[in-house]
């Protein structure tokens, strides 16, 4: 071969083979049969008998004239010995072209298997311990997004809004709460070293709740995302994202005697709780509605008073 087959395609190499092949068979008779005449000639020259069976009018003449019939007998064993080179060289290179082939498929089968590995690491069933958790608030379920699965239902709970300390942390308390430690320290509670945890209301009506309702919560896993991004005065996702849901923005209130926690995305189908009796307006963890002002707050884009959405959104 005067240039060398790319080793990028097996299958270009199988043919040159098959076609080297079915080459090799023909030089061979060739060669096979250039032996059998040489042999015939010799035979022959040796009698020198003119009655031999001779069929054509040359081989009369190289009959009648030894040394063409030596001359003729020295050509074809170049021939032969030619032909002979051709063959060993095409067996040569069917036999480079195997072990490319063999190395080939070698290569083949360790890229599938890489690429099986990755698709097993990839499948949603395999990730065990992988994917990501949130949390919607106002709802009992999880948005019915690919992949989002619920972890538990819940109560929304965190500190009081007159009380100064305490966590500043909403929390989605589960519905069946485990006891502490029999042994658990209490002396603390006599001296009033405690923080507390409350149950959270709704301060305003909106579609499915009214004022004073309590507030559900569920938590989610998205185990086809890695990322998840609460995305403020948006109602929609990035590129590429994908929405689990969207809302409004909800926090303590701004009045005189309130104190400061964070602010959570309200689902904009919020439910309210169905345990025990509805509209309790006992306060603790209180829900307002957020609001932007103007100044700092560059308007435009933002109006004053404007209330404030979001997007939860995956990755």
């Amino acid at each position: 071969m005067n240039q060398r087959l790319p080793l990028i395609d097996p299958y270009t190499l199988l043919n040159h083979i098959e076609a080297l092949q079915r080459e090799i068979p023909s030089l061979k008779s060739q060669v096979t049969s250039r032996q059998s005449e040489i042999n015939a000639m010799r035979n022959h020259l040796v009698k020198r008998n003119p009655d031999t069976d001779i069929r054509t009018k040359d081989r009369r003449l190289l009959l009648n004239d030894p040394n063409t019939l030596l001359n003729h007998i020295e050509t074809l064993q170049r021939e032969m010995a030619s032909l002979t080179t051709k063959v060993n060289t095409l067996n040569t290179e069917v036999t480079t072209c195997n072990t490319e082939v063999t190395l080939l498929n070698t290569e083949v089968n360790s890229q599938h298997a890489k690429i099986n590995k990755l698709e097993n690491q990839l499948s949603p069933k395999n990730q065990v311990g992988t994917g990501s958790v949130y949390t919607v608030w106002g709802r009992k379920s999880c948005p019915a997004v690919n992949g989002t699965t619920t972890v538990y239902t819940g109560i929304t709970a965190g500190k009081a809004f007159n009380e100064p300390g305490s966590g500043v942390n909403t929390l989605c308390l589960p519905h069946n709460p485990d006891d502490a430690p029999h042994d658990f320290p209490t002396s603390l509670e006599a001296a009033g070293y405690v923080s507390h945890l409350y149950g959270s209301e709704y301060h305003f009506t909106y579609r499915n709740f009214v004022k004073y309702d309590d507030v559900p919560c569920v938590v989610c896993h998205v185990n086809t995302a890695t990322s998840l991004l609460m995305i403020p005065a948006k109602t929609t996702c990035p590129r590429e994202w994908t929405m689990q849901y969207n809302g409004f923005l909800v926090s303590d209130y701004v009045g005189s005697g309130n104190h400061a926690f964070d602010y959570i995305c309200l689902h904009n189908d919020a439910e309210y709780m169905t345990e025990g009796a509805r509209r309790h307006h006992e306060n603790g963890h209180v829900l307002y509605p957020v609001q932007a002002i103007c100044d700092p707050l560059p308007c435009p884009p933002y109006k004053n008073g404007q209330y404030i959405t979001c997007v939860v959104c995956s990755l």
